[in-house]
């Protein structure tokens, strides 16, 4: 392999490993999704606010379980976890960080909780999740 097919086989298996990443984060297991902001509009999400939602296929937006700014959302094979900075408007948010808890065997959503509530829910709940 000579120094310009190793360039194009590198950058190829780039692109690949970041779209195989964005995937995974948005698939969440059970039936549910994380849709980011950066990508609402994209796919045609007329609220343009990142949402968890549960469907049978990707990008069928009728059952939202957390909508606003989730900024950031984490599962496993039992929960979901997932904090936001509700919206004020479209481009403006509050500011004040709430936490979510999703039970994925009884579609439960428990919040929203402030941080000392979420931790120990999740403490309570032997929930093994976490933010970075």
């Amino acid at each position: 392999m000579n120094m310009t097919e190793l360039k194009k086989a590198s950058i190829y298996i780039f692109f690949v490993s970041v779209i195989c990443f964005s995937c995974s984060e948005r698939e969440l297991g059970n039936g549910y999704y994380f849709l980011p902001k950066y990508e609402a509009i994209d796919v045609g999400y007329p609220e343009g606010e990142a949402i968890v939602y549960k469907s049978n296929k990707e990008y069928i937006f009728s059952n939202i379980r957390i909508r606003g700014d989730v900024l950031e959302v984490h599962a496993d094979s039992e929960f979901i976890i997932a904090k936001r900075d509700p919206l004020i408007s479209w481009e403006t948010n509050t500011g004040v960080l709430e936490y979510f808890i999703i039970i994925k065997k009884s579609d439960s959503v428990i919040g929203p909780l402030t941080k000392e509530n979420f931790i120990l829910k999740t403490k309570k709940s032997d929930i093994n999740l976490e933010f970075e």
